[in-house]
């Protein structure tokens, strides 16, 4: 097989790009208004896309040791979401209500695991908004919630930073939406 260095086919792919993403979650727990799916997908502003890592297994044998894959371990996803004001519809308290949905501080109450956790999937986009990549996320629930410093010297957007954890995922086939596909 011949290598080449340099290929007009380069120039006519198109990278996805970081910008162009959208989370979209099947429902909080525990949010009130019912719009806190919608609301956090609108507000979500920085994620990580799912990573896989598998444990290794050692077999030995006389002098030698052989290595193989052993079980899966999916990483949290870390976001971030701009906390607009918007009272009980805020960032913040759509994830206040999923978090107490865990634990509920006042009452010292475990929920349970069906009571907290949802499933959602991150999408990422071609340039005309058509959908390429989909990683759909099975049983995610808040690991942990940050709502961050406060300055009186910073005007940026306050943010919340949640890192979520799932039990897996997968990845859905890319659709091709190149103008030549």
């Amino acid at each position: 097989m011949a290598l080449y260095l340099s290929s007009s086919q380069s120039s006519t792919l198109e990278p996805l790009r970081k910008n162009r993403w959208f989370i979209q979650f099947t429902s909080v727990p525990g949010n009130v208004s019912g719009n806190g799916a919608e609301r956090l997908g609108f507000t979500a502003h920085t994620s990580t896309r799912p990573e896989i890592a598998f444990n290794e297994t050692e077999q030995q044998r006389l002098n030698e040791r052989f290595y193989g894959a052993g079980k899966p371990t999916w990483s949290p996803l870390a976001m971030s979401f701009y906390d607009f004001i918007q009272g009980t519809d805020s960032a913040s308290h759509i994830l206040w209500e999923w978090a107490t949905s865990v634990y509920n501080p006042v009452t010292g109450q475990m929920f349970f695991k069906t009571q907290y956790m949802t499933s959602a999937t991150l999408a990422m986009l071609d340039p005309a908004g058509g959908v390429t990549q989909v990683w759909n996320l099975f049983y995610v629930w808040p690991q942990t919630v940050t709502w961050n410093d406060l300055s009186s010297e910073d005007d940026a957007p306050a943010e919340v930073n949640v890192t979520f954890r799932y039990d897996y995922a997968v990845k859905g086939t890319d659709v091709d939406t190149s103008p030549n596909g």
